[in-house]
């Protein structure tokens, strides 16, 4: 045991890509046990109606925010350092008209928050912004810290909340909002370079280089709003068809399943995207090795994972939120297997944007909505939700499998990689 632990720390010391691992894995870590324990404080504080609507508005943001900027902030880490300065410019230019302009939408379509969706999605937007940055620049230090800083932030308003006996879903719900854009303006305001940021260029000059990510708009950000629509349209269906309680139950699997393993694979993909794109611009074997070992071991990894939901999660639910929350416990044991293939399929999904091959993704995330539409459709069509939680279940490793497979022929293409 001391050998094997030996041979693992001096690995660990001279692999750069385990380095990196460590440090964003141990803060995504951290940020995810504190957001799940404001999750339960949330579910113990506030009615399950009122839990229902805060899912609710939840989704909303969670479909809106990550495509706010048509995607082209995915493409930071791969922009030459003669573009970055007017890449990230028009960026920032691009960004205030979008929000405004889904705000101005909530306000049209008479929803109760749509102040609160403009606040939400301003500061999402920007913490993309200067995450990518610093996924680019390898500063996963600054990265972990600032995962962490969003739920500290919830958990400091929920004892305030309690301390002043503040009541009501929608007061937390706008001062979360107002606090994630206070934040994300901090994140940027620390990280991003003020040579970069406030260096002028022409008009022509950011148009010219968000032309060469056309990429992003066309693939990437169709990809990523379909993929985001397929998990967070069913909690307004639920909540429409069948009660904001049930879309409590279901939304609450999403955070507490699909959440660390999004997680994990987000924070997978960041590490090994900031690194294969290091690799690719000095053509270092040695980088491209470390990857291809780290992707073997992924595959155990993902299916422990996935048993160990199954197994914990419903007792979970029973015992620490309570037994009306039961529903849940059984939900999370119907997606189980969908955890596993994607929690490995996510982290290693790298290489479709540093090869160019997105269309892969978008088609992928084209079959997952359609997928959705049909489980969920068919659910309001026989009254049964449990034959859309099945069918969605199903219906996701079958779209991951074939994602997989196009994974694997990009993989064959760019041999020094590996098969």
């Amino acid at each position: 045991m001391q050998r094997f632990l030996s041979a693992w720390l001096k690995r660990w010391r001279h692999s750069a890509l385990l380095r990196r691992l460590g440090i964003l894995t141990s803060g995504t870590v951290l940020a995810q046990v504190v957001q799940l324990l404001n999750f339960v404080a949330l579910a113990k504080l506030y009615a399950l109606t009122e839990v229902g609507m805060y899912s609710v508005f939840a989704a909303i943001v969670g479909t809106l925010a990550p495509v706010a900027l048509l995607g082209y902030e995915m493409l930071i880490p791969g922009t030459s350092d003669d573009d970055l300065s007017p890449y990230l410019n028009a960026m920032l230019l691009l960004m205030l008209p979008i929000v405004l302009l889904l705000g101005l939408l909530a306000m049209l379509l008479s929803y109760g928050h749509a102040q609160a969706v403009g606040l939400w999605v301003a500061g999402t937007v920007i913490h993309r912004l200067a995450e990518m940055y610093n996924v680019r620049a390898n500063r996963f230090r600054w990265i972990s810290i600032a995962r962490l800083a969003p739920p500290l932030m919830m958990a400091l308003l929920l004892v305030v909340f309690v301390w002043l006996d503040v009541q009501g879903i929608d007061r937390l719900i706008d001062w979360q909002a107002s606090l994630t854009l206070v934040l994300g303006l901090a994140y940027a305001g620390l990280t991003l370079p003020r040579t970069v940021l406030f260096t002028r260029h022409t008009m022509t000059m950011m148009g010219a280089t968000l032309r060469k990510s056309i990429n992003a708009p066309l693939y990437l950000m169709p990809s990523n709003l379909l993929n985001l629509a397929a998990y967070n349209v069913p909690v307004l269906v639920i909540g429409h068809w069948f009660g904001p309680q049930l879309a409590a139950q279901y939304a609450y699997v999403l955070r507490f399943g699909f959440g660390p393993v999004g997680l994990v694979g987000s924070t997978l993909y960041q590490v090994f995207y900031g690194f294969l794109s290091e690799a690719v611009r000095t053509d270092n074997k040695a980088m491209f090795d470390q990857y291809a070992r780290a992707r073997k071991h992924m595959r155990p990894v993902a299916v422990a994972v996935a048993v160990g939901m199954a197994l914990i999660y419903p007792l979970v639910f029973r015992y620490v939120l309570g037994p009306e929350w039961m529903t849940a416990g059984w939900i999370s044991m119907v997606f189980a297997p969908l955890f596993a293939i994607m929690l490995y399929t996510n982290s290693v999904s790298v290489v479709l944007n540093l090869f160019n091959r997105q269309r892969y993704e978008f088609i992928s995330q084209i079959n997952y909505f359609v997928f959705s539409v049909l489980a969920f459709g068919l659910t309001i069509l026989l009254g049964n939700v449990w034959i859309g939680f099945f069918l969605f279940s199903a219906l996701g490793c079958l779209r991951y499998a074939l994602l997989l497979r196009d994974i694997n022929k990009v993989l064959v293409e760019h041999k020094h990689i590996g098969g």
